[in-house]
């Protein structure tokens, strides 16, 4: 059993109907935009999920998805009403202010650099910069290398722990979760539309992509998760990185999936089984049929030895 996730899978999850990124047919990604409520809406093109939030002051957009992808994002958003407070004004330009990137994975920060060229000002965790100022290696991925980004799309305004913003009359809480999916996962909270923006700290309906090679490992993820559902309430809607929009329901199974996962693996790690020992073990056993359907990056085994590498990183065992 290989040690690391097929690049595959990733581009399988991110590109459901094209095999290898170099051969996207990028005009036959639809950019499909649901409204949700409060000038806040959400956008699904080939990566992560955007949310987009309008109003009078201007826009502010959670990630930009690839760069061959920005134009025709920007003019999905400019035919989505704003919120005035007097009604919906007619779709029309808006001037798009912020940008928040909720980690530094290519499907969420790729069109950064066309944003910040149309003024956008960029905002992520402090760790999310420095990855993004270098060439990174994931070994999990097949040792994808990722260049460098360019200046203009790196964050422009970092953070420690949490900032809040505040845009259209609406307070926009940023809040690190630090070692989940990665070690710069930040939600972004619309308090009063009552609408969270998870990142990939929910992959809705699927085994979630842990970047254990960046500080990302399962225990994290059921704490982060754990945080969210607390600081919600029964009408709050969650913005997945992937997947499609979901309740309160759904990300309490997604939660209840991972603590389970969690149960079964961590004492295997802890009592020292190899790797191998470990997938052999099959703890996901009696959850493969709901959350490695298909369309998921990675089948059950793969998941397992994801999880454990984490673990080890993480110090619980190896």
């Amino acid at each position: 059993m290989t040690r690391h996730i097929s690049l595959l899978f990733f581009i399988l999850l991110v590109f459901p109907q094209h095999p290898l990124q170099g051969q996207v047919d990028w005009d036959a990604v639809e950019i499909e935009a649901t409204a949700l409520r409060g000038g806040v809406h959400m956008l699904t093109g080939a990566g992560g999920n955007l949310a987009v939030f309008l109003g009078p002051e201007g826009g502010l957009v959670v990630d930009s998805d690839y760069a061959e992808l920005t134009d025709r994002i920007l003019s999905a958003i400019s035919d989505l009403p704003g919120l005035t407070g007097e009604g919906e004004p007619e779709p029309g330009p808006v001037e798009i202010r912020f940008l928040v990137n909720t980690h530094w994975h290519f499907d969420h920060t790729g069109g950064n650099g066309n944003f910040a060229r149309n003024g956008t000002l960029i905002f992520a965790h402090e760790r999310v910069a420095r990855l993004m100022e270098g060439t990174q290696a994931m070994p999990a991925l097949d040792n994808r290398e990722v260049p460098a980004s360019p200046p203009e799309a790196r964050p422009v305004v970092t953070f420690n722990e949490r900032l809040n913003l505040s845009l259209n009359g609406e307070l926009i809480h940023l809040v690190h979760m630090p070692a989940a999916h990665s070690d710069g996962d930040v939600i972004v909270h619309f308090r009063d539309a009552d609408v969270i923006h998870l990142g990939d700290l929910f992959f809705n309906g699927m085994y979630p992509y842990i970047d254990v090679d960046f500080g990302g490992n399962l225990e994290g993820m059921v704490g982060a998760v754990g945080e969210a559902l607390a600081h919600s309430n029964e009408s709050t809607l969650f913005i997945p990185g992937h997947g499609p929009l979901a309740t309160r329901n759904d990300l309490r199974a997604y939660h209840e999936m991972l603590k389970t996962a969690l149960d079964r693996i961590k004492p295997l790690v802890e009592g020292g089984k190899t790797r191998e020992e470990v997938i052999q073990a099959k703890p996901t056993a009696g959850l493969d049929d709901a959350w490695a359907r298909e369309g998921s990056f990675a089948e059950p085994d793969a998941w397992v030895g994801l999880v454990f590498d984490g673990m080890v990183k993480a110090g619980r065992g190896g």
